[in-house]
């Protein structure tokens, strides 16, 4: 049986080796791509759910101020906000023009008075903020439901409250706002 010479020999093993090594190195590439995008929007979900949940807590820090500051349509409450208590206006609400106008951050809010929001030990970067709308209409008391906070045999007015909080996520960018109605 004769021996192969170098003069028969058409390197299709090298061809086939080198089309075997791209192919791979495509694949490799497509899974590190896929994964670094999964991975992008994870960090984006945990932000926005830090976010959620800053706003919840200006939501309920909101409902403490309510319970404990004896609100009233005579107290701080006026047009445009001051310190985080407006007067809701019937046309357009006040929580849309501060969102529109990004005055979140201004002296028109108020900043959450609980601990400092930590997430994985570290402050974040912006604590929620949030506004307390006066609904102008008295609501009377009714069911013990309606009356939570005055009692159900008190006859005094319910007050409707408009509460809008804003909070941010670990990055600073992120943001989620949180409405709640509450008679008080």
């Amino acid at each position: 049986m004769p021996t192969p010479t170098s003069t028969s020999q058409h390197g299709a093993a090298l061809i086939t080796g080198l089309i075997f090594l791209v192919v791979l190195t495509l694949i490799s590439l497509s899974a590190i791509k896929s994964t670094s995008l999964e991975e992008r929007m994870a960090g984006n979900t945990r932000d926005q759910d830090v976010a959620f949940e800053a706003a919840e807590a200006g939501i309920r820090d909101a409902m403490k101020y309510i319970a404990t500051a004896g609100l009233s349509p005579a107290s701080a409450f006026v047009a445009g906000c001051a310190a985080g208590l407006c007067l809701n206006d019937p046309t357009t609400p006040v929580w849309t023009s501060i969102t529109s106008n990004n005055q979140w951050t201004s002296n028109k809010t108020k900043v959450y008075t609980g601990a400092p929001l930590k997430f994985d030990a570290t402050n974040l970067p912006v604590q929620p903020r949030y506004i307390i709308e006066l609904i102008p209409n008295n609501v009377p008391a009714f069911g013990s439901s309606a009356s939570t906070g005055k009692g159900n045999t008190s006859g005094a007015q319910l007050l409707p409250f408009r509460i809008t909080a804003r909070g941010w996520g670990i990055t600073g960018q992120t943001q989620a706002t949180v409405q709640a109605t509450v008679l008080y």
